[in-house]
């Protein structure tokens, strides 16, 4: 007979939980991994070679006219450009980096909290403290970092727009879209935190009744 607490678990059924969770925590390690080590690689390459990335919204064709051999074209919308770094104050290379190193720390941050979710899962017991506890990390920090890459990238990309000569033809390449993109996010994980503490309530009641 299987016991409640699942030490009657058969080890083929608990090799294969462990092997879930295992799986599943490494996919998630590996995908911030991999774009991790692709932020940080690309920001020390730059950096080696005086230049830096960032979007810019050009609003105006007259710094954005690009020629080719048969014929022009012109850049509009949320365009990525590449400046060297000589170009710049050392004021907006700060703001620039602050925001791109708060995005990768974000992603680690967001990856570590991930965790202990996807461990619960795995244990077929999704509604813990521990997963509750994960979510609000998550949820603030995902928060926050945006909040600090937005205003660091907003400040940053209009300084450089300064240091450019090209303010009244581009505007920063932060946008609204991807701002309540961000809101989505956090709701959604506001949600699915909430739902949990409903989980673990409704669990705790039938334990009570058994």
């Amino acid at each position: 007979m299987t016991q409640g607490n699942g030490q009657g678990e058969l080890p083929d059924e608990a090799a294969k939980r462990k092997a879930f969770g295992t799986g599943y925590e490494l996919w998630v390690g590996l995908a911030i991994g991999f774009y991790v080590i692709y932020a940080v690689t690309e920001l020390i390459t730059d950096l080696a070679h005086e230049k830096i990335r960032l979007p810019l919204e050009f609003e105006s064709e007259a710094v954005a006219t690009l020629d080719f051999p048969g014929a022009d074209a012109t850049l509009s919308g949320l365009t990525q450009i590449t400046v060297a770094t000589t170009d710049l104050a050392t004021a907006t290379l700060v703001l620039l980096l602050i925001a791109k190193i708060t995005l990768i720390l974000t992603f680690i941050v967001a990856a570590i909290s991930i965790v202990p979710i996807i461990r619960d899962i795995a244990k077929g017991d999704p509604f813990t403290g521990r997963s509750i506890t994960a979510l609000g990390v998550l949820e603030s920090f995902i928060a926050v970092g945006w909040l600090v890459y937005f205003g660091a990238m907003v400040l940053g990309s209009n300084m450089v727009s300064r240091d450019l000569d090209i303010a009244d033809e581009v505007g920063p390449g932060v946008t609204t879209v991807l701002a309540f993109t961000l809101l989505g996010v956090v709701g959604g994980i506001e949600l699915l935190r909430r739902c949990y503490k409903s989980g673990q309530k409704a669990q705790e009641e039938l334990d009570g009744l058994v």
